[in-house]
Order: C-alpha cells, then sequence, then structure tokens
C-alpha cells in the first residue's frame, strides 16, 4: 500500500510538473511572440537549407488577390494587433509565391521578427461603450500588405523579439518589392486608421543617441517627442509633421 501510494505521489507530481511546463511556455509564446538568434547576414550566393519550419502542406500559407501565395516561415498567433481580425501574426519571414508565373520572393535576406502582417484594405467595427455611434476603423491601400518587423537588434541582446523597435514596410505583389517606407532614423509606434485612399499614417519616434560612456548615468535623457508621418502609396512620397511641443 506505502509503494502504491509513493507511486500515485510521483505520477501526479509527474503530471504537475508537465502541465506547469507547458502553461509557461505557451505564455512565453503568446505574450512575447518568439526570439529570433541574430544571425550576420548570409552570402547572396547561397541559399538556406530548408528547414522544418518550411513545410507548405501543413503551413498557414494564404492566397491574397486571388494569385500570391504569401507563406509566413515559423507561424505563431496571438490575440491583438492592428489587422481587420484582431489577431497577430509572428514569423521569422514572409514568402510570396505568384501563382501564374511560378515567381517566389523571399521578404527577408535573414530570418527577421515579423511582428504582424496583414492586407491594407479592411475595414472593421469597435467596440464602443456608446452602441448609437459605432465606431469603424479602415484602412484603403489598393493591393499592398502592411509587414511590421525588427530586423535590427536595437537592444543588443543577442536576439530579435517584440523588445526590438520595429519598422513599417509596405508589400508590392506586382512589382514584388518590399519597402521600408519610415524615414530614416525613426522607428515604428503605432498606426492611424480612417486616412485617405492610398495614404498610411503612423506615429513614429527617433531612435535615441547612443550614449557615451562618460555621459552614462550624469544626467536624464530627454524625452523624444513621437511624430505623425503620412506616406502616399502611388507617389511613394511622405511628409513628416513638425515634432510636438
Amino acid at each position: 500500500m506505502e509503494k502504491f501510494r509513493i507511486g500515485v505521489f510521483l505520477f501526479l507530481l509527474l503530471v504537475l510538473a508537465v502541465l506547469t511546463f507547458s502553461l509557461s511556455k505557451s505564455w512565453k509564446i503568446y505574450e512575447s511572440g518568439y526570439e529570433v538568434t541574430v544571425d550576420p547576414i548570409e552570402d547572396k550566393d547561397t541559399d538556406p537549407e530548408p528547414t522544418d519550419e518550411f513545410d507548405l502542406e501543413n503551413g498557414n500559407g494564404k492566397v491574397f488577390w486571388k494569385q500570391f501565395y504569401i507563406y509566413p516561415v515559423g507561424l505563431v498567433t496571438e490575440s491583438g494587433g492592428y489587422g481587420p481580425d484582431g489577431t497577430m501574426a509572428h514569423a521569422r519571414n514572409l514568402y510570396s509565391v505568384n501563382l501564374k508565373t511560378g515567381a517566389v520572393k523571399k521578404f527577408f535576406p535573414r530570418n527577421v521578427y515579423v511582428w504582424d502582417y496583414f492586407l491594407g484594405e479592411f475595414s472593421k467595427q469597435i467596440i464602443s461603450n456608446n452602441i448609437d455611434e459605432p465606431k469603424l476603423d479602415s484602412l484603403s491601400l489598393d493591393k499592398r500588405l502592411l509587414v511590421f518587423a525588427a530586423t535590427e537588434d536595437t537592444n543588443k541582446d543577442g536576439v530579435l523579439n517584440h523588445k526590438d523597435a520595429k519598422r513599417l514596410y509596405l508589400y508590392d505583389p506586382d512589382k514584388e518589392e518590399l519597402n521600408d517606407i519610415l524615414p530614416q532614423g525613426y522607428v515604428f509606434r503605432k498606426l492611424i486608421y480612417n486616412t485617405a485612399k492610398n495614404t498610411i499614417s503612423s506615429i513614429i519616434k527617433k531612435i535615441p543617441p547612443v550614449a557615451s560612456e562618460k555621459a552614462k548615468g550624469k544626467k536624464p535623457e530627454p524625452e523624444i517627442p513621437q511624430e505623425i508621418f503620412s506616406y502616399d502609396v502611388i507617389t511613394a512620397k511622405g511628409v513628416l509633421a513638425k515634432q510636438f511641443e
């Protein structure tokens, strides 16, 4: 009987340990996405070896605009985000396959931290306390894919994740081009909805300068103001609002 009780106790202890590990792992994934180890940029003349994450048959690719199959490598989802379905899609990279020509486009030359991506043409209803005035948030960008990604290890911890500064990219499937639209020296902070057709606006912020060893700890760094940046998709030109006082 004593051996039976010990056996039951050990079994319950094992179950508890497995549940604790699973829940903690799940919490880490859905709270923080995942981490991408910062590797040197690959040689352009060589292609990376395929990994288990690149599984087309069991993957999470979707057809956009009835012609382009967008495939996320290492997809992890969680609730939230700026997109139309309320789900944030993390990935290590994105591929686009032109179903008519067979051309394949790799978005980034090496693995990065894709924070989210979604179509630039949508309208979604937002829950409001005033039921008489339902709120709609919308974007109207013709045939563009928005990609929010961290490509540089800005906090120098050796990995790319949600803690690193993010940039805003637009993918044009017809030209098969991914363009970083933000001004140099700035990072993405927030998306602004309900803008004019083919115009995307966002709140951005300057990257703080790196303090010298002598200056560290002497006085607090001044707060860097946020700014508004509007970008015309057709003309490929942006306008940066003046800093707010």
